[in-house]
């Protein structure tokens, strides 16, 4: 029902929270962001209703993915997602 896309753009990670359900609405949930890179958080995006991140790499390289959380604004109860891992190599990136 949900999942984190995670993909490279020049020296930026983008993320992306996907919910693919009809019922699903946006306006209820706030979402935050991890860059994890070879399982260490080195960066993050507190909650907001932005449900996409960009995280931008500077010299960094390795592996990474981003974990995702969703926090019910009634509720208050949160979820974590984990995005694909990537790797960028100093240089290129490969899968």
């Amino acid at each position: 029902m949900f999942d984190v896309k995670i993909y490279l753009e020049g020296n930026k990670v983008i993320g992306e929270f996907i919910a693919d359900s009809y019922f699903f609405d946006p306006s209820k949930y706030e979402y935050a962001f991890y860059l994890c890179q070879n399982d260490q958080k080195v960066k993050k995006q507190l909650y907001s209703k932005n449900m996409n991140v960009v995280f931008d790499l500077d010299d960094m390289s390795g592996e990474f993915y981003i974990r995702a959380f969703v926090k019910d604004l009634e509720i208050g109860n949160k979820r974590a997602y984990n995005s694909e891992k990537i790797i960028k190599n100093i240089g290129g990136v490969s899968k």
